[in-house]
């Protein structure tokens, strides 16, 4: 009886341990705020409304920006952090992984016009394999590095198709 009343009491004691320790957990310390916001990468401001921790965003929230752009997503101390959307006043769409504020990871952004570029993101800028498709229906297939064509195939519209290295597509 002895050993059941330990092995229960060692059983409990692990699982508050567990539910302690569980410090990135966006649940009990989150409240909803409604706080001024700026972007780090362009200083357009607007409001952040949505989860908040010690007043800053962290959590489920968007905001909308003054000058008719919206983002919305997961925050992270302050910035989005996660899987978010940004749409811009004039109808760009960002949809994917954001690290810091910036994008980051897999994600597409297509322009109002028509064109669009889907594949890997690092630091805000296309960098690593992707596919861009312009309007036209051009289209290059390959590695980007530093927001620009590396290596990798360009595909025009009329069937066309030119071999891509360190930027220079022949």
């Amino acid at each position: 009886m002895k050993m059941a009343k330990t092995v229960t009491l060692v059983f409990f004691i692990s699982s508050m341990a567990h539910a302690v320790d569980s410090t990135d957990a966006m649940s009990v310390d989150l409240e909803y705020c409604k706080v001024p916001y700026t972007d780090t990468m362009d200083g357009s401001s607007g409001t952040y409304r949505g989860q908040c921790k010690n007043g800053k965003p962290n959590g489920s929230g968007s905001v909308d920006f003054f000058n008719g752009s919206r983002l919305a997503g997961t925050f992270k101390k302050g910035a989005l952090a996660g899987n978010g959307v940004y749409t811009s006043a004039d109808g760009n769409i960002y949809k994917g992984g954001w690290q810091e504020g910036k994008r980051h990871g897999q994600g597409t952004f297509t322009w109002a016009r028509g064109s669009s570029y889907a594949g890997e993101w690092i630091d805000d800028k296309r960098h690593g394999k992707g596919v861009f498709k312009w309007s036209n229906g051009n289209r290059f297939e390959g590695e980007f590095r530093d927001n620009k064509r590396y290596n990798g195939k360009y595909y025009t519209s009329t069937g066309r198709v030119y071999n891509c290295r360190l930027g220079q597509c022949k």
